[in-house]
């Protein structure tokens, strides 16, 4: 007997927790942790953003805590200006696949009673110089604290979670990506912002006051031409949502693009008798075939360099707009049937369209240097057997006999191997280093629970700097003094690599990226940060005789040939 009235009580208590009344705020509480996780609760509030399978309410004449995301079984029966009564569950959910991703506190299924229809619904947050300003710090000290939302960026946003909020002005700092989303700063002014209207990564800044604009998925036929880095946005106005690591504004409209004056990018170097000019380029995964289908993992390894023009685009750029380096490397060449995953490993055809379509495009006559490696043996797109190359120009230099290698041993395993070779000119002869070091695949999200973010194989990048260096100490003096090492490096001027590889005394080598201004340093664009990822990075005896450009020719649009931007060096080496 006493055992059933325990269980008659325990059931009515959680019938009574079950039908409890709260707010929106006290939903959340004051921390990053709903107050009644997996708990039945009733709410009210009025909604403001309705898709297919989900909507948003906010309660009225409140900033902060006030909005709450509503999951539904199939297409919401409610409209914008409801005030609706809801009881359902609150769900404090995190994917499974994303274990370091913020937790989302929403309510899953509810029972919904539309109490009355055309309410004015509340006003948005203005966000940015006229507005409440995102703090330039990331993250708090400790996830089970009270929100500090003027402290740093995640709480910030964690705060206005399900709330409409404003930008009246904006500028873009990421190009349209091919999820139709947008990154851009509040304002026209930042801290970090570059000539060409990027924001760099710096040491112990990584931007977290960029904003992801969203569309509206109920209104992407509308959405505008992708936008350029220094476009513009009119006035965008949204709900803020988290997914995928990163917080949002999921416009309530259709967005309406401001287009800005692009510069036309063009390199200020070139070679001449006395003047070597070395190039680094990722052209990404570029191969001369369509794809067959049957023979590739999934549909997005099927693509088409030459059809699309993205071959001739990348042949422009080598001929035209980096006048010709007399040497280049080049990162993510494939081998000549692409993702298909087959015995072929040679990139012959490749780097045949490719030379081809450099002299069509008024370019030199290439050679290439190409060491093969084993079939999926150097990671990268599956079946498509990356591999770094050498182009260079036999007019200008030679290629040293039996001067090529690769370096292997186990900092390059299941990774491209860097291609080394020795070239001669005007009597100077060089050692160059190719290199793509492991990618950041896997690392945490910036804006995620895990603080500070841990970068997908940063020891194994570490490891291949310093295996780098150990070849490079056991060469000569000679060869120690002309030594080029280029590249991806897929991590910053101010990474541990680079430190390994430019703080060596046995083999001091010189990053040139680091002369020019802190703002000015990027390769890449990743989720609107501009960084510098991609290296030349030249002995201490050449670096008088070098000088650097950086050819923001990829990152800025969101019409790219490759998703990185060369960058090379002119060497005075005069006829010895």
């Amino acid at each position: 007997m006493r055992i059933l009235s325990t269980l008659l009580i325990g059931f009515l208590l959680a019938a009574s927790l079950s039908a409890q009344t709260l707010s929106i705020p006290e939903i959340h509480g004051d921390g990053h942790v709903p107050t009644v996780p997996n708990r039945e609760i009733t709410t009210q509030g009025i909604v403001t953003l309705v898709l297919e399978d989900r909507f948003w309410v906010q309660a009225p004449d409140i900033d902060r805590r006030a909005g709450l995301a509503v999951l539904t079984e199939g297409r919401p029966s409610v409209g914008r200006g409801d005030r609706v009564a809801l009881r359902g569950r609150i769900e404090h959910y995190l994917p499974d696949n994303r274990p370091t991703d913020l937790p989302v506190t929403r309510m899953v299924q509810p029972n919904i009673e539309v109490i009355a229809r055309d309410q004015p619904v509340p006003a948005a947050v203005l966000i940015g110089p006229d507005g409440v300003q995102i703090p330039a710090s990331l993250a708090p000290a400790a996830f089970d604290a009270p929100l500090k939302p003027e402290d740093n960026a995640i709480d910030f946003w964690t705060a206005l979670m399900g709330m409409r909020v404003s930008l009246q002005t904006n500028r873009v700092v990421g190009p349209t990506s091919r999820f139709q989303e947008t990154w851009v700063v509040a304002g026209n002014n930042h801290r970090n912002l570059g000539r060409f209207g990027t924001v760099a990564a710096q040491p112990d800044d990584f931007n977290p006051d960029r904003i992801l604009v969203q569309p509206n998925p109920l209104l992407l036929p509308t959405f505008p031409d992708p936008a350029t880095v220094g476009d513009r946005f009119a006035a965008v106005t949204g709900v803020v949502d988290y997914r995928f690591g990163n917080f949002r504004v999921v416009a309530e409209h259709a967005l309406r693009r401001l287009p800005e004056p692009q510069t036309a990018i063009s390199s200020r170097l070139s070679g001449d008798s006395d003047h070597l000019l070395v190039a680094s380029y990722n052209v990404e995964n570029l191969n001369p075939v369509i794809e067959d289908f049957s023979a590739v993992r999934t549909p997005r390894d099927v693509d088409d360099a030459i059809g699309s023009g993205r071959m001739d685009e990348l042949a422009r750029h080598i001929a035209e707009i980096l006048n010709a380096p007399d040497i280049i490397g080049l990162q993510e060449i494939q081998d000549g049937n692409g993702a298909e995953d087959s015995d072929l490993v040679s990139a012959d055809r490749t780097l045949a369209a490719l030379t081809t379509a450099i002299t069509e495009a008024g370019g030199p006559s290439y050679a290439w240097l190409d060491l093969p490696p084993e079939r999926n043996a150097d990671g990268g797109q599956p079946g498509g057997n990356i591999r770094n190359v050498f182009l260079y120009n036999p007019a200008r230099v030679e290629l040293v006999t039996d001067s090529a290698r690769r370096l292997g041993g186990p900092a390059f395993a299941n990774s491209r191997k860097s291609l080394v070779a020795e070239f001669v000119f005007n009597g100077h002869r060089l050692v160059v280093i190719n290199n793509h070091f492991a990618s950041k695949g896997g690392s945490d999200p910036l804006f995620g629970q895990r603080q500070p973010p841990v970068e997908g194989d940063a020891e194994q990048r570490q490891a291949q700097a310093r295996a780098v260096l150990d070849f490079a100490a056991g060469l000569n003096t000679d060869r120690r003094d002309r030594l080029v090492v280029l590249g991806d490096l897929n991590d910053h001027w101010f990474s541990e690599p680079l430190s390994i590889l430019t703080g060596d005394k046995t083999v001091p080598l010189h990053n040139p990226v680091t002369d020019l201004p802190s703002r000015e340093r990027f390769t890449y664009i990743f989720q609107g940060n501009a960084q510098a990822i991609d290296h030349i990075l030249v002995s201490q005896a050449l670096k008088p005789a070098t000088e650097l450009a950086l050819i923001p020719i990829n990152s800025l649009n969101p019409r790219q040939a490759a998703d990185h931007d060369p960058l090379v060096v002119k060497l005075h080496l005069p006829e010895s």
